[in-house]
């Protein structure tokens, strides 16, 4: 099994900072589209609570549901993500129903990374 312990989003509160903040989210969902070549999106409107594992929680059931088509070229978008290649072959005998849980929870914890990261230097 992965060492990823699904529906655990204390990893989120490394980056309290910035996970409160719209603009924030705003910047995951940019980074996901871009990184999927436009061919991914979460829809995000005024309503949508814009807070911490909430909006964490939409972001992974949409990857969840939405990878299985991308799979032809899945290693290539984990590539421009930067998901370790240990944690991927760490799925190897994952159930598939699982398999894409734990996937889309190692993009969404990357790219909430790398986000917060760039944000992070920008504001020094």
């Amino acid at each position: 099994m992965p060492d990823i312990v699904l529906n655990d989003f204390t990893y989120l509160d490394k980056y309290k900072e910035f996970v409160s903040r719209k603009e924030f989210w705003l910047a995951v969902s940019e980074q996901l589209t871009k990184d999927f070549n436009n061919d991914f999106s979460v829809k995000l409107d005024e309503s949508t609570d814009l807070q911490g594992d909430h909006i964490a929680e939409i972001f992974v059931k949409e990857l969840e549901k939405q990878l299985p088509s991308f799979t032809p070229r899945l290693s290539e978008i984990l590539y421009r993500i930067d998901v370790p290649e240990a944690q991927v072959a760490s799925l190897k005998n994952v159930p598939d129903d699982l398999y894409y849980r734990c996937l889309a929870e190692m993009i969404i914890k990357r790219i909430i990374l790398k986000v917060a990261i760039r944000k992070s230097y920008k504001s020094q």
